[in-house]
């Protein structure tokens, strides 16, 4: 085996990492029991991997219900109680979390003051904009979703592609550049420098 047929094998075999990697399904976090969940969320994902230990490798959270105070407590990130904690956690290390409830909300015929209202709508404003995600209908799974694979596809943007000689000079007749991801094998180097294509 020449020393171009091994580049070609060693670049076969990061495409075909890499694609496994991008293919393979990932894991969400259970806040409860999987019993506690609707059937519907476990039928929308199929190649999720549920996991309720272990949870720092799960790519997002998914939580049954939250109360005004737990809100009110995420949005000032204070660490109320061991959900509180467990979302906050999440949300630093930018990892989406889905509330299967809708928005908690006061209903317009409340009692409550104006001011009191206004205070419980931005908390849960702010709560949105750190990635807490209110389930409200079908359409909330696939921003769940799109959130979770989001991490998934910044790893195929940084993958590596490596060029061997032959691709070098026929990319350099053919007047292509090269792109960022693009790393030069070491021979495709010595041809770079004997040629001075290296800037």
């Amino acid at each position: 085996m020449n020393v171009s047929e091994m580049e070609n094998l060693i670049q076969q075999i990061t495409d075909q990492i890499c694609q496994q990697l991008l293919s393979s399904s990932y894991s969400v976090a259970l806040a409860e029991a999987k019993e506690a969940f609707p059937e519907e969320m476990f039928v929308r994902f199929p190649d999720v991997n549920w996991v309720t230990k272990e949870q720092k490798l799960a790519r997002g959270l998914v939580v049954k219900r939250l109360t005004i105070s737990q809100v009110n407590a995420i949005a000032h990130l204070q660490e109320t109680d061991e959900l509180v904690k467990n979302i906050l956690a999440f949300l630093f290390e930018g990892k989406p979390v889905l509330v299967l409830t809708p928005i908690p909300s006061v209903t317009k015929n409340s009692r409550l003051k104006y001011r009191l209202k206004q205070t419980i709508q931005e908390n849960v404003d702010m709560c949105q904009q750190f990635g807490l995600i209110f389930y409200h209908d079908s359409e909330n799974y696939a921003v769940f979703q799109a959130a979770c694979q989001k991490q998934l596809r910044s790893l195929a943007e940084t993958k590596r592609t490596y060029i061997t000689e032959k691709q070098l000079i026929r990319m350099t007749e053919a007047g292509v550049s090269l792109s960022k991801n693009a790393y030069l094998t070491p021979l495709a180097k010595d041809y770079a420098r004997k040629h001075q294509l290296l800037t």
